[in-house]
């Protein structure tokens, strides 16, 4: 099986790590608040351009209006 997505920028990769990691360490998946403040990044917005982006290029899924649904593929 190939995987026919867009490769992740290193950040992005470093994102889809963050919330595997998180979700392993937790029992439930970290929230934008709690990935910007783990990944060093200020705004929280810059957390979610990534998560839209990679969700586009489907790495990441998520309920919209859902707390902590946010899950790597």
């Amino acid at each position: 099986m190939t995987d026919d997505r867009p490769p992740p920028t290193k950040r992005q990769a470093a994102v889809v790590r963050t919330i595997v990691a998180l979700t392993a360490q937790q029992g439930y998946p970290p929230t934008i608040r709690e990935l910007a403040a783990k990944m060093g990044i200020s705004s929280p917005n810059g957390v979610a351009c990534h998560l839209r982006a990679l969700r586009q290029k489907g790495y990441v899924v998520w309920v919209e209006g859902k707390t902590r649904t946010l899950r790597a593929r």
